[in-house]
């Protein structure tokens, strides 16, 4: 498999117009083939990487940025080490099971004869 192949297996079924537009310009850089092979590489960690350097853009809450930075950005995000761009690896939380809580038995109530309204219910 070509690093282009599986950028474009990682995209199958996305329906977010800028990302498709992102990944159909990386495809077409041809040079950086190797690099998309990187397995340490995601789609939704290179989106989380793109949105944080435009927050840091942003003045007033407002952030307009061109395609083409946007692209150098994606372009960056593959061809560097997530070390270099001070990524944290992001690990899969390992669910725990829950101890059961000591529940406290109550005897149900003995009755002699008479029965109560709250009997009724």
């Amino acid at each position: 498999m070509t690093g282009i192949e599986r950028l474009q297996k990682l995209v199958e079924g996305q329906e977010d117009k800028a990302l498709l537009k992102i990944v159909t310009y990386l495809t077409s850089r041809e040079d950086l083939d190797v690099f998309y092979l990187n397995e340490e590489k995601s789609l939704k960690q290179m989106v989380d990487y793109i949105k944080d350097l435009a927050k840091k853009q942003a003045k007033n809450g407002y952030c307009y940025v061109d395609d083409e930075e946007v692209y150098e950005w994606a372009v960056t995000y593959f061809s560097k080490s997530n070390e270099e761009l001070n990524i944290k690896k992001t690990s899969i939380p390992i669910p725990t099971t829950k101890k059961e809580e000591n529940k406290q038995v109550i005897p149900e109530k003995e009755t002699h004869g008479q029965l109560t309204l709250f009997d009724m219910v």
